[in-house]
């Protein structure tokens, strides 16, 4: 299919570092920069930033520059330092809005196929198999079977058989089931802006961590994926609650041997620098006469550590037995932590 000239102009830019693109717009009317912002955004979503077309353009238009040194840009952020290079901060979010209101109105599915599959899975859930169906069968093979793998096996099943079935939908029926999908996308984008604005209390994500170690493994893995697939610095933060430094006195004394033994005696010797004595003891009763030794005898060879050595060492020591929990090879001395 033949490129319209703004589409030819959204490649060439896509292969000029940020500099060079700006200068080239300096003095270009507003709405001709929105214009190329928005075909670089659909361009990102249908994967093409990468294209043969690409390259044509560049060969067609600019053959006497060079490429930029750093390659070719991720689309996004560079439509973000595009905006903000030419129009001013005070303008940028303004446009972006318009860019991304005009994107929506042209094809729904751009957007829904840019959004993580956890979120198109979550939006989907409740509708129906053939509804599910249509909305996959629209979407790019890597996204659909994302959003397939994370749906319940009953409804997964159903679904895939669906998708094998021709049914004809008119064009206007498939816009509407995408704008309503892309309108509960862009709502869970925004509760969950909200929510990172908001620092969750470590309480509370320590409530969670003791809630999934309480579960089986394949299941709490699965829940652990849920999280992720939506916060990825939430998840690490919660499996990093499962097992904390406190909790060594929680834990059984054969499982607490088992990892002790690996652990070298300079890593110990900070670990117990300034360490409450409950938790001293518990890890001293814990390995040998000879490793108790060699920690000591590290304790009066180094100098006062800093308080980030001290707190990277139990990190050192926690990390196996975090590793042994998530393995299910960890037994605590109580049922509920």
């Amino acid at each position: 299919m033949r490129l319209r000239g703004i589409q030819k102009a959204a490649l060439l830019l896509t292969t000029l570092d940020a500099a060079t693109a700006k200068e080239l717009l300096k003095g270009q009317p507003q709405d001709v920069i929105q214009k190329i912002a928005m075909e670089l955004s659909q361009l990102d979503a249908q994967g093409r930033q990468n294209s043969e077309e690409a390259y044509r353009v560049v060969r067609e238009f600019c053959g006497y520059l060079h490429q930029a040194q750093g390659g070719t840009l991720h689309i996004k952020s560079f439509v973000n330092s595009l905006i903000h290079g030419t129009a001013g901060k005070e303008r940028a979010a303004e446009m972006q809005a318009r860019m991304q209101q005009a994107v929506r109105e042209k094809d729904p599915f751009l957007v829904i196929a840019s959004a993580p599959a956890a979120h198109i899975a979550a939006a989907l859930e409740n509708e129906p198999p053939q509804a599910i169906a249509l909305v996959l069968s629209a979407l790019p093979t890597t996204v659909s079977t994302e959003v397939l793998n994370r749906l319940d096996a009953a409804k997964s099943q159903q679904v895939i058989w669906r998708m094998t079935q021709s049914v004809e939908v008119s064009p206007k029926t498939m816009r509407r089931i995408g704008e309503i999908l892309c309108k509960r996308i862009l709502d869970m984008t925004r509760e969950e802006t909200i929510v990172v604005k908001e620092a969750v209390p470590r309480e509370m994500l320590r409530k969670v961590a003791l809630v999934l170690s309480g579960l089986d493994k394949e299941k709490r893995d699965a829940l652990l994926k849920e999280i992720e697939g939506r916060n990825k610095e939430t998840a690490k933060t919660v499996k990093a609650l499962m097992v904390t430094w406190e909790d060594i006195i929680k834990i059984e004394d054969r499982s607490l041997q088992q990892v002790l033994r690996n652990v070298e005696p300079t890593i110990l010797a900070k670990a117990l620098h300034g360490a409450d004595p409950a938790i001293a003891a518990k890890i001293r009763s814990n390995i040998s006469e000879r490793a108790a030794q060699m920690v000591d005898e590290e304790t009066s060879l180094m100098g006062e550590p800093r308080k980030k050595e001290v707190l990277e060492a139990r990190e050192e020591v926690v990390k196996p037995l975090r590793e042994a929990n998530e393995a299910e090879e960890l037994l605590f001395i109580e049922e509920e932590r």
